[in-house]
């Protein structure tokens, strides 16, 4: 088992990476806002595996409060990224839809290559990448085993999404 001082150092890493990586994308990207799996994020992947869901689907999908998942669709249809309709058997539901923009976004959301990660050797790429895929496969089983659905939703997403960028 690892040194509890050394794994606290390696959370506290973990953390502050987590913290700088979006100050970073916010001041130094500044470009088109980039997909996450939070809030606005989380509504276009579940879309994006199923669209024409009624808010409340998406609700209890997302396990998201009503309130939360309408205001984030409410932002999504200002940027123009779902549109709202009402349900033909009951017009009282509001069904949430992906535009074209919608899914462009989702298609563009490609990870890029960060100027820092391209300071590293070959050697350092193949360490980082082993650890990152080993803490993953972790969080990942973590998230099945609290949400298979969404867990294995997610993955299958990224995973689909960045084997599509490598096979260029």
């Amino acid at each position: 088992m690892a040194n509890e001082i050394k794994a606290e150092l390696a959370a506290g890493k973990l953390a502050e990476y987590e913290q700088l990586s979006k100050i970073y994308d916010d001041i130094v990207k500044q470009a088109r806002p980039h997909l996450t799996v939070e809030g606005q994020g989380k509504i276009l992947l579940a879309l994006a595996d199923e669209d024409h869901l009624s808010q409340r689907q998406l609700a209890t999908r997302l396990g998201m409060s009503p309130q939360s998942t309408s205001e984030f669709v409410y932002k999504l249809v200002k940027r123009d990224l779902v549109t709202l309709t009402k349900s033909q058997s009951d017009r009282r539901i509001n069904l949430v839809n992906l535009t074209t923009a919608g899914r462009q976004a989702i298609e563009s959301a490609d990870q890029e290559v960060p100027p820092f990660v391209k300071l590293l050797s070959d050697d350092e790429l193949d360490q980082l990448s082993f650890l990152l895929n080993k803490i993953t496969v972790a969080m990942y089983a973590d998230i099945d085993a609290a949400n298979p659905t969404l867990g294995v939703k997610f993955h299958k997403l990224f995973a689909s999404r960045y084997l599509k960028q490598f096979k260029k």
